[in-house]
């Protein structure tokens, strides 16, 4: 089952769709988009709790990312910059027409501004911030298969995730 960040989670001050239209010249910081740790008090934190993300039979938050742009030429720039804080490793994932990332809501990512080879063409993209919920008593919210064929790539794991994994 999959919902929109309702409001309940963190109130009617974060939206869960967000629009980015950064130009050449524009600076971002690292920022997540929401953590299920750090819910403020609400009908969400009273009926879930506070718990890391991804947790068995738990609500996961994951955002996906929607690069808008009809051309995008690589010279151009403007990835999405991933980082790891443990390890200060960063993945980046540049904007192809269409391209769509699915990722856990609180890991740390910034928007990269294009460069100027881009002119004043902005790198245009749509995040929709959503909740997976389970659908079955006791499920692993990090398979989210259920037993069905993989229909999905694996993720990309980086930092310290590889180093979870061994």
């Amino acid at each position: 089952i999959v919902t929109t960040l309702p409001e309940a989670v963190l109130g009617d001050c974060v939206s869960p769709i967000t629009a980015n239209a950064p130009c050449h010249g524009d600076r971002f910081d690292f920022h997540i988009d929401a953590d299920p740790m750090q819910v403020p008090p609400s009908p969400w934190a009273d009926v879930f709790g506070r718990y890391p993300n991804r947790s068995k039979e738990k609500p996961r938050f994951v955002s996906v990312l929607l690069y808008l742009n009809d051309d995008w030429a690589e010279e151009w720039g403007a990835p999405t910059k991933f980082l790891d804080p443990p390890t200060q490793e960063c993945y980046e994932v540049f904007p192809q027409p269409g391209r769509c990332v699915i990722m856990d809501q609180d890991i740390s990512h910034t928007v990269v501004a294009p460069r100027k080879e881009a002119g004043k063409r902005p790198r245009y993209s749509m995040v929709w911030k959503l909740i997976l919920h389970p659908k079955k008593a006791g499920q692993d919210m990090t398979d989210l298969s259920c037993g069905r064929e993989k229909l999905w790539p694996e993720p990309e794991l980086l930092g310290s995730a590889i180093q979870q994994e061994l």
